[in-house]
């Protein structure tokens, strides 16, 4: 019992700043890191979301033509003839 008693610290120096110092580095560093991955993310979904858009409008467009050109297909008398006169 004596030798354990001698050899207990009665007073450990705790240096709170330190690991403050160190926490608020790491901090900032993955702060950092999440703002590196964010802004990468955020130019690549810009990008792919203009390639997409311009996927989106060609693929409506020819949704469109060819729903004219069947529609003219099937129902050739509902398209009003031109009436040229000749001399």
């Amino acid at each position: 019992m004596t030798i354990a008693r001698q050899n207990t610290a009665g007073y450990l120096p705790i240096t709170i700043h330190d690991s403050k110092s160190m926490d608020i580095g790491r901090l900032r560093k993955l702060v950092r890191l999440g703002a590196v991955q964010i802004n990468g993310f955020w130019w690549r979904t810009k990008a792919y979301g203009t390639i997409l858009g311009v996927i989106l409008l060609t693929l409506v467009s020819l949704i469109f033509l060819s729903m004219h050109w069947s529609y003219r297909r099937l129902f050739p008398f509902l398209n009003h003839p031109v009436n040229i006169i000749h001399n």
